[in-house]
């Protein structure tokens, strides 16, 4: 479908959702991952919002968000946390997750002016991990640099408080639920691909990728990161703009 016809994001309350909505994500679901339909639905309706993606009705995109307070080392903040996050083919490259995340941002900012936001997640797509490097300067793990041990010590706390026995602390790595795991033809990794310093990297931090291990990654949402993100999209948006209309 051509991106010609606008995409519209809806934000809403994981209740919220109707038969139709579930039908919709599980047929987007299972294009992109090996699993059951119950597991997926069992673990989306475990969290607080669902973000659809819909381009002339029909779904060509999700995400699952969790936003949480926490105090740690005697620090008020919050935690963005994504999960299963997809988008179709033809609308990547439109930086609609990043909106999303501005959005969800600013609702928090608006609500905690002076607390500390950061963005959690987990991921066995190198697709997923390269919206780092894509867009941000400050993200965690990272092929140039080895993590700060305040910041390793903040990852740590969050995965063991999400992810229980299931997290290897050692190498920063959910084991596999052995439930999901991503298709073979969604994300492969080649000899072309792996000559990217930031794909040899997560395929290195993250050997069981394709069994559904999940590496976890944080990035700190402050303001060199949402202007390092606005000019990346930027470019973005103008490679898109036809060079008769520039």
């Amino acid at each position: 479908m051509s991106q010609a016809v606008p995409v519209l994001t809806v934000l809403q309350p994981t209740t919220a959702l109707t038969a139709r909505d579930w039908d919709d994500i599980w047929a987007l679901s299972c294009r992109f991952y090996d699993t059951e339909r119950v597991y997926v639905e069992l673990n989306l309706r475990r969290h607080a919002e669902i973000a659809l993606f819909w381009q002339g009705g029909v779904l060509v995109g999700m995400a699952a968000v969790d936003v949480y307070g926490l105090h740690f080392e005697e620090r008020a903040r919050r935690v963005i946390f994504t999960s299963q996050a997809l988008l179709d083919e033809a609308v990547r490259g439109h930086n609609l997750l990043q909106w999303l995340g501005l959005r969800v941002f600013l609702r928090e900012r608006l609500r905690h002016p002076l607390q500390r936001i950061d963005w959690f997640f987990d991921t066995f797509s190198y697709k997923s991990y390269y919206l780092l490097p894509r867009n941000f300067a400050e993200y965690w793990p990272r092929h140039d640099c080895a993590t700060p041990p305040d910041v390793a010590t903040l990852m740590d706390h969050l995965a063991l408080r999400r992810y229980g026995r299931d997290w290897q602390a050692d190498i920063g790595v959910v084991r596999s639920s052995g439930h999901k795991r991503l298709r073979s033809e969604i994300a492969p990794l080649g000899e072309a691909t792996l000559s990217d310093p930031h794909i040899r990297f997560f395929a290195s931090r993250n050997p069981g990728h394709a069994q559904g291990d999940l590496l976890v990654c944080l990035c700190p949402l402050h303001l060199a990161n949402w202007l390092s993100l606005a000019r990346h999209a930027l470019r973005r948006a103008w490679r898109l703009v036809p060079a008769t209309s520039r």
